[in-house]
């Protein structure tokens, strides 16, 4: 359960970035799919593994957490 929400948080963070930053560049449509995709990679993976490292840690302290 844990692992989800910051995947999903990783998930609306790229979107975040993608509307903040990277729609309003001056480059070619490509230019900015490979920039979403990367930062989208890049966010979402670092936050999910963020998740299970922090879910695991904490089951192995015993605290329950889904």
């Amino acid at each position: 359960m844990m692992e989800a929400v910051f995947f999903f948080l990783g998930m609306g963070f790229s979107f975040l970035v993608y509307c903040i930053s990277i729609r309003p560049l001056r480059q070619s449509p490509v230019r900015k799919f490979l920039f979403f995709v990367l930062t989208f990679i890049g966010i979402t993976g670092t936050l999910f593994l963020f998740g299970v490292l922090a879910a695991h840690f904490l089951r192995k302290l015993g605290i329950h957490v889904d």
